[in-house]
């Protein structure tokens, strides 16, 4: 991707259990480039396991929308 300066915004739904645990990832938009797409799960995935969340927050899992932005 970076050879053939491809860009384009990948946006992905994360679904993360209370402790953390990535349970979920999928491509909610696509950036219009398979390699970028590709790169962003391989990151989120990564990137776990993600820190707890907080004592206050209720619910024993939690869906984000996430937003990587690539540049040519």
């Amino acid at each position: 991707a970076r050879l053939r300066r491809e860009g384009g915004t990948a946006r992905l739904r994360l679904t993360v259990a209370r402790d953390g645990t990535l349970e979920a990832v999928a491509i909610a938009a696509s950036s219009g480039s398979p390699a970028l797409d590709a790169a962003s799960l391989a990151a989120a995935r990564a990137a776990a396991p993600f820190p707890p969340a907080p004592a206050g927050l209720a619910g024993a899992r939690h869906v984000f929308l996430l937003a990587i932005v690539y540049r040519p």
